[in-house]
């Protein structure tokens, strides 16, 4: 077999492979023999179908499937002999197979390009200083009254009020597109929840036992598109009061966290103050990707930023879902929404291909200790033992991504102990790390 590599860009390599005639006629033979040992036809023992009968009625059918097989056993062999790892399927064309000659295709694939990383340390970063106000100690009560409320059906009056929760089926057309959604909640006092923005706000004053209730809402448009209205039909299933628990030490007691409401105080401002540290170490890592990326340039390879776009398209297409949004049924450009994706899933890409060659340059190792200590705490979350979540993710060939994970954690740790951090203007005294 002979192979030639050229060189199309750094992210992309042409293969072309040749393999002899004798070769190619000995996997025509084995097919061959393969499929008389199972063809009967008629006037003939199975097995004795003679092989220009075999040729002339299946030859199409045995030469793709010889094809095919010739195509996967030596691009692999090509790929280890010349040390190629292809990120994605081989684009394959010219392929030639003719009787007494050569069988020769070529395969277009894309590969990561060489990085060698270099001026990754005393990378300058400003650090926000994080500090927790008695206005989100506040909202953290008031989650926590939330939490707590109880719900119980409406009853005396015969309108929603904005302490409501309701189920309700909705129906209707929203700029022009029909919308049919049945068991729908609806919250009167939480407009960020809404499943169609403005529709609690609406539903304020409706009949508690509404039929067909007729709503209107102006919806605002996406950038340069005009105000779309959607026209809705809503029916009230069930309709149930929220009562929220009084602000007091009892309160803080049956939260199971404090005795006192001033001790619960306490315990959340450290609690959101945690959060918001590492919030604030998670953006420094973001913030040193971006840093890294500029200070080494190099491409991607086209297949994954496309894998990626698609990935953070499913996303968005989730996010719109636990919002209650259908996108099947709003103006959703999904071609748009693609191009509007794609730089930052090239970022992504680069970055942890970067992040990779630091590691490597650096390395940088997960031990089983550490590994133990994150299942740990995967294992805690998902009230699991550590051997039963370690058995189901090295099944499901899930634990090497989260090995891989942990050791780019790490490698930006390190990272960020040699970069030269600041606190960020206005936000505390600058001071450097």
């Amino acid at each position: 077999m002979n192979v030639t590599v050229q060189e199309l860009s750094p992210v992309e390599k042409k293969v072309a492979v040749e393999i002899e005639w004798p070769l190619v006629a000995a996997k025509l033979d084995e097919a061959y023999r393969e499929l008389g040992r199972g063809v009967t036809l008629k006037g003939f023992r199975k097995g004795k179908v003679p092989r220009n009968i075999l040729e002339r009625m299946f030859a199409r059918q045995v030469e793709q499937d010889v094809v095919q097989k010739l195509l996967q056993e030596s691009f692999v062999r090509a790929a280890q002999q010349h040390s190629l790892e292809p990120v994605a399927a081989p684009i394959v064309d010219d392929v030639q197979l003719d009787r007494g000659t050569a069988f020769r295709y070529s395969a277009r694939i894309e590969v990561r390009a060489p990085i060698d990383p270099t001026n990754y340390d005393g990378v300058e970063l400003s650090r926000p200083q994080p500090t927790i106000t008695d206005e989100e100690i506040e909202q953290a009560l008031q989650h926590k009254r939330e939490e707590l409320a109880e719900y119980r059906k409406v009853e005396g009056r015969d309108a929603l009020g904005e302490n409501d929760v309701a189920v309700v089926d909705v129906k209707g057309e929203i700029a022009g597109k029909p919308i049919t959604r049945e068991g729908v909640m609806v919250d009167m006092g939480d407009a960020a929840h809404d499943f169609i923005p403005g529709l609690g706000q609406a539903l304020r004053g409706a009949p508690v036992s509404a039929k067909d209730h007729e709503v209107t809402l102006a919806l605002p448009g996406g950038g340069d598109e005009a105000p779309k209205e959607a026209r809705l039909k809503i029916t009230v299933k069930e309709a149930r009061e929220r009562l929220m628990p009084a602000l007091d030490d009892d309160f803080a007691k049956d939260t199971g966290e404090a005795d006192t409401l001033e001790e619960l105080r306490t315990r959340l401002r450290a609690d959101l103050l945690a959060g918001k540290e590492k919030d604030v170490h998670r953006e420094l890592r973001e913030e040193l990707v971006k840093e890294l990326i500029r200070r080494n340039p190099f491409q991607v390879p086209p297949a994954l930023v496309e894998q990626h776009t698609e990935l953070l398209l499913q996303r968005a297409r989730l996010g719109m879902a636990i919002r209650g949004i259908d996108p099947s049924q709003v103006q959703f450009d999904e071609g748009k929404a693609k191009d509007s994706l794609r730089g930052a899933a090239a970022d992504e890409v680069r970055g942890r291909f970067l992040v990779d060659a630091i590691s490597d340059k650096e390395k940088v190792e997960v031990s089983e200790a550490e590994l133990e200590k994150k299942l740990a705490e995967l294992a805690k979350d998902r009230e699991k033992s550590v051997a039963r979540l370690r058995a189901e993710l090295q099944k499901d060939g899930r634990l090497e991504p989260i090995k891989h994970q942990l050791r780019e954690e790490k490698t930006l740790d390190l990272l960020l102990t040699r970069a030269k951090i600041t606190a960020k203007v206005g936000e505390g005294s600058p001071s450097e790390k």
